[in-house]
């Protein structure tokens, strides 16, 4: 995994009090997770903070806004899909000669190991088990820790802060079939680091299902884009089937200034996609050819590819 040097986004100075409160106090949004000077944001007529805030604190009203809609979302239950937004399954089945999904109670929910209930510790853990059976050991360099976990359950370890990661969760019959690791940096831009899909339910439209759940919730947030990292072997199926491009230098380097948090993985291009407000699932999805066709589903450590279907 890579890492970049993080400061203040308004002056992009490094130093800050590490005592006391002051001018040069780093103060941290909780949701764009952007850091600022007490003195630039009061130079710059934001805020005027006389000292640090109790509980959390957000940078715009974009932020709180955000982190409230994700909040109701992590407390409440799972979604129900309705029957016209599950045509891409329909179409799957009926690939397969199966032409009814009536008996299959599809939902998909937002969790996070911040928010815990018995049944989303249970979804977690689901979840967890398909990451581990999709992609080898993620190792932290400097610790030698697996980072899957640590990603999965929002943990903050050193020098990354997991803590903003969600998991997106499609379930059928209330299992786990799918699931995604998602981030919101506020209004510019979310990520989506990692995905998988149980192997025995590949080629049946789930995931595509789940990006349009969470390509939905970006909209109504009006979130900007969203970025993937991925592998040389899965950029044409991000590309393609999803209407990715590759994130040009410039765009890469202001989103590690703002975003110093974002995952990015060693061999791996970053991909971008604005969020489409009107478009919610890609007719050339629902058409096209299965996408773990295309590539094998465990490559090496220093390879991270997303199997998606």
């Amino acid at each position: 995994m890579e890492a970049e040097t993080n400061g203040c986004v308004l002056c992009s100075g490094s130093d800050f009090c590490r005592s006391g409160f002051g001018p040069r106090t780093i103060i941290i949004c909780d949701q764009c997770e952007k850091e600022y000077h007490i003195g630039c944001l009061s130079s710059q007529n934001i805020v005027d903070l006389k000292e640090l805030p109790k509980g959390n604190w957000f940078c715009s009203m974009d932020c709180t806004r955000i982190n409230s809609t994700l909040q109701k979302l992590l407390l409440g239950g799972a979604e129900k899909l309705s029957d016209s937004s599950l045509g891409i399954i329909q179409t799957k089945q009926e690939r397969n000669d199966v032409y009814s999904i009536s008996d299959l109670d599809i939902r998909w929910r937002l969790i996070s190991g911040k928010v815990t209930s018995p049944e989303s510790r249970m979804l977690l853990s689901q979840a967890l088990a398909i990451f581990h059976d999709c992609f080898d050991p993620i190792v932290d360099p400097l610790s030698g820790s697996n980072l899957i976990p640590r990603m999965v359950y929002g943990k903050t370890m050193q020098g990354q802060d997991y803590g903003g990661i969600c998991c997106a969760v499609l379930t059928v019959n209330a299992t786990v079939v799918s699931a995604g690791l998602l981030r919101v940096f506020g209004r510019e831009v979310a990520e989506l680091p990692l995905v998988a899909t149980r192997m025995c339910s590949r080629e049946k439209g789930y995931f595509q299902l789940l990006f349009s759940c969470i390509e939905k919730l970006l909209s109504s947030l009006n979130v900007e884009s969203i970025v993937v990292p991925a592998a040389e072997e899965a950029e044409p199926l991000w590309m393609n089937k999803f209407g990715f491009r590759k994130l040009a230098p410039e765009q890469l380097s202001k989103y590690i200034k703002i975003c110093y948090q974002m995952v990015r993985f060693k061999g791996a291009s970053m991909l971008q996609k604005p969020v489409d407000s009107h478009q919610i699932i890609d007719k050339t999805i629902e058409t096209g050819a299965s996408l773990e066709e295309n590539f094998d589903l465990k490559q090496a450590n220093e390879l991270y590819v997303h199997p998606l279907c």
